[in-house]
């Protein structure tokens, strides 16, 4: 799963990159930004994993956000989005990942979002302790964790199951903000849910894992939130 951000004050820009990037891959999470200020004051708190960029915009342009980022030692990937190619020499001053003219070519996105997903693919994997080995593992394929004494089985969306040999909290820290925690001995990946109640969660598969008192409001919002989200 791959955290797009677009920033951009033209609304109609903005629902075309939207399009583009839901036909390029339908799981794409996408947050909107009408303005550099406004991407600034979400970011610390709403971090994303790529950033389609506007240059001319208002108060604050979109080179500038850039600058601002890399200042601060930020080296969020960016692809900047503009009707003029002047400003391309200084893109490459604050290391963009690509540079697109405006109207945007869809086949250009895909392949500059194509070999993002390459690179992006192997930072979203996590190294597990199982056995005698540590073991590379892909997050976005993982389902869900059980906790079992001071192991952790975590099963995979191809049916099979790993077990490590270190506790779930030490396993939630390994990985990404999609899981969750929805029982003390169960961490589940937001993208294999397919419904919550206030007992249980039911993912794709069918398998209902259950859902402490305390915990259901916040696996609740974290899942209406990643679906609202998504379907913007």
């Amino acid at each position: 799963m791959i955290n797009i951000a677009i920033c951009d004050d033209d609304k109609s820009q903005i629902n075309s990159l939207k399009n583009m990037l839901r036909e390029w891959n339908s799981h794409t999470f996408i947050t909107e930004y009408n303005s550099a200020e406004q991407f600034l004051f979400s970011y610390p708190d709403k971090p994303c994993d790529l950033l389609l960029l506007d240059i001319e915009m208002g108060n604050m342009n979109g080179m500038e956000l850039a600058r601002n980022l890399r200042a601060k030692g930020d080296m969020l990937p960016i692809i900047f989005i503009t009707g003029y190619s002047e400003f391309m020499q200084d893109g490459y001053d604050v290391e963009a990942l690509h540079y697109l003219l405006k109207p945007v070519d869809k086949n250009k996105l895909f392949a500059v979002l194509d070999r993002y997903a390459d690179r992006h693919k192997a930072y979203s994997r996590v190294i597990l302790p199982v056995g005698d080995e540590s073991v590379l593992v892909c997050a976005d394929e993982i389902v869900y964790c059980e906790a079992f004494g001071k192991k952790t089985q975590i099963t995979m969306n191809n049916g099979k199951d790993i077990v490590c040999i270190c506790g779930l909290s030490t396993t939630a820290e390994k990985l990404g903000k999609d899981f969750v925690s929805c029982h003390r001995s169960y961490i589940v990946n937001i993208r294999y849910i397919s419904s919550i109640s206030k007992t249980d969660v039911t993912m794709d598969s069918g398998k209902k894992i259950p859902v402490s008192r305390r915990l259901y409001d916040c696996i609740n919002r974290a899942f209406i939130a990643y679906y609202k989200e998504n379907r913007e």
